[in-house]
């Protein structure tokens, strides 16, 4: 078995564990992640693989986290910054859109954010469908040329260009080249606001109110 297998059947088992701990059935996570049943059962074991909109969701559905979903050490003190090598290999994931992705984010003590490296091989022109989530996106390529929607928008995008949106509104990405393309992607998680640190919520309101009242700061 490869290790791209071995990772799918690893995440496939973390997803339907999350599910049970959660008490749902296939058919609610189905109706509430807008996915099939079925697919939702050879996502668990371990004989398809998952976009990166709909492990977003998912995760949030789930309420879990996509480091859990990856099987990695919870650790009582994370740590307070992770360190991705570029000489490491990291696990990638053919996606059901033609591109692969691998995860470098990590978690950290109170972690806001996920970061994804993909990369889009040159195909043939065809359709691919708008996902939605929660939160927001950053995108910045790499290389090669990126042909993105976002709602009724169409974007041509080059190497150094990026876009940062809110991830709510349909979006999808395809090679608009000849050649591979390259994305980082970051995304705020699911429940951001909730995990941050109070200190910074409690600020947020006192300048909220002294907004409200006089427009000052």
């Amino acid at each position: 078995m490869s290790e791209a297998q071995d990772l799918a059947r690893a995440v496939g088992e973390q997803l339907r564990q999350a599910r049970q701990r959660s008490g749902l059935t296939l058919g609610d996570v189905a109706a509430r992640c807008d996915l099939s049943a079925a697919f939702l059962s050879r996502l668990e074991r371990g004989e398809a693989n998952a976009s990166i909109a709909n492990l977003i969701r998912l995760s949030a559905t789930l309420g879990t986290s996509l480091a859990q979903i990856f099987g990695e050490a919870q650790s009582p003190a994370p740590p307070a910054y992770v360190v991705t090598r570029r000489t490491a290999g990291g696990d990638w994931i053919a996606g059901p859109n033609g591109y692969a992705w691998r995860r470098l984010g990590g978690d950290l003590r109170q972690p806001l954010l996920d970061a994804f490296e993909l990369d889009f091989p040159p195909t043939k022109r065809r359709q691919i469908a708008l996902v939605s989530h929660e939160g927001e996106e950053f995108l910045l390529i790499l290389s090669g040329r990126i042909e993105f929607q976002i709602g009724a928008e169409q974007l041509m995008l080059e190497a150094g260009d990026s876009v940062h949106f809110d991830a709510s509104i349909p979006h999808m990405g395809r090679n608009a080249g000849d050649t591979s393309a390259r994305m980082l992607m970051v995304h705020t998680r699911a429940g951001a606001i909730a995990q941050a640190p109070p200190i910074f919520l409690a600020m947020a309101g006192a300048l909220g109110k002294r907004t409200a009242r006089g427009g000052r700061s």
